[in-house]
């Protein structure tokens, strides 16, 4: 089995000197004009606690899990949710961020819906940034789970052939930033009727947008401090992605950006895929492949550092992937040393070429095999070969 650690990568970008960036300004709110901005996300929970609560003891029944807001796992929330509460339910969120619940981080919630205000960790490098927010959370139709998101969107306006346009930057996939390339989205008033179209103005962040004969590609940071259209050349070359070593029935689905912010998918392996011509870097890589029992495991990697790929005008790049598997376990903790018989928290990761991370490993159904759906076993062993401690993989 594999032990692994998730958390989601920033794409750090610059300004393009062809478009000065724009800085956006944020607007606390939950819908533009009548029509909703926020996109809710499921909270996964375990019946154990997924970090250290401390001596911080909880009822029977209670759920733990963390609020994956921010670039890293290192900057997603603790929650402990207690359903079956009296009072309708009970939420505690470390709303800070420093690692601790402490008793005015407890919130009643006999509604449906509640918001929190908490500090959100935006970027960690070259320093650490933090914005304050509001965020929203909502029981599940069905069952104790909850969703939440983060109240707000981005407005400002963008340069297209010189000319200014209104536009939005809408969070989606409740992280809290507004650079999550193929999953934040962009609003731009193209026509300049002073309204967003559902349908011709609103697209994925990275994806190309056609406007008077040109093509622009839309890319911002965290903080949607810099924001900037960048208009993209003609030209194109080829890109082929090969597996190490290939599996029987492999499958593949692979996110490429490129130096302008647009973003690409591949979803065949040894295939080449006519992309624009550019710098690239792998963003994301999903990899399907089938046991010795017919059942498929499929392995998501994220990007852990950035690893460009040139793809000239006429010309093929071939990418080979998962050449170097590699595990990597630190403690999560600022210690030198540990005394024996200390309970410490351990931070394994599963690095592919020095440049990916397992973030995740889930398991499809068998009949034959008699295994249900779901996510890998994490099992943890001694030296002596003695199971430690046993998880789920899977996170969202």
């Amino acid at each position: 089995m594999t032990s692994i650690l998730f958390f989601t990568a920033a794409f750090c970008v610059a300004a393009d000197p062809a478009a000065p960036p724009v800085a956006f300004h944020f607007r606390d709110a939950v819908s533009y004009e009548n029509r909703p901005v926020l996109q809710y996300r499921a909270i996964e929970f375990r019946d154990q606690p997924v970090r250290p609560l401390g001596d911080r003891k909880f009822a029977a029944g209670a759920l733990y899990g963390v609020v994956p807001v921010g670039p890293a796992q290192e900057t997603a929330l603790t929650i402990v949710w207690l359903p079956k509460a009296a009072g309708g339910g009970e939420l505690w969120l470390d709303a800070n961020g420093d690692g601790r619940l402490t008793d005015d981080e407890r919130h009643v919630m006999p509604g449906r819906e509640l918001t929190i205000p908490a500090a959100i960790t935006i970027q960690l490098k070259p320093e650490r940034k933090q914005v304050n927010r509001t965020l929203v959370f909502r029981r599940s139709a069905l069952g104790d789970g909850l969703r939440y998101t983060v109240r707000g969107y981005m407005q400002g306006r963008v340069s297209l052939g010189g000319k200014q346009y209104a536009t939005l930057l809408i969070d989606g996939n409740a992280n809290g930033c507004f650079d999550t390339i193929g999953q934040d989205r962009v609003w731009v008033d193209l026509d300049q009727d002073g309204h967003f179209d559902p349908l011709t103005e609103q697209f994925p962040l990275g994806k190309p947008i056609a406007h008077h004969g040109e093509t622009y590609v839309i890319r911002s940071d965290a903080a949607a401090s810099v924001v900037v259209a960048n208009l993209r050349s003609e030209g194109q070359g080829k890109v082929r992605l090969v597996l190490a070593k290939k599996p029987a029935a492999a499958g593949i689905s692979a996110e490429l950006v490129s130096d302008l912010g647009e973003l690409v998918c591949i979803d065949k392996l040894d295939v080449a895929a006519p992309v624009p011509f550019g710098e690239y870097r792998l963003s994301s890589l999903q990899v399907t492949v089938p046991d010795a029992c017919g059942q498929k495991w499929t392995y998501n990697f994220n990007s852990d550092r950035s690893k460009n790929y040139s793809v000239p005008t006429g010309k093929e790049t071939t990418i080979t992937l998962l050449r170097q598997l590699t595990m990597n376990v630190s403690l999560g903790m600022d210690r030198g040393k540990v005394a024996p018989g200390q309970t410490i928290d351990i931070q394994p990761r599963l690095m592919a070429d020095r440049s990916f991370y397992l973030s995740s490993c889930t398991t499809g159904k068998d009949a034959d095999c008699g295994r249900p759906e779901g996510n890998a076993e994490i099992v943890l062993l001694a030296p002596d070969g003695k199971v430690v401690n046993r998880g789920l993989s899977g996170f969202s």
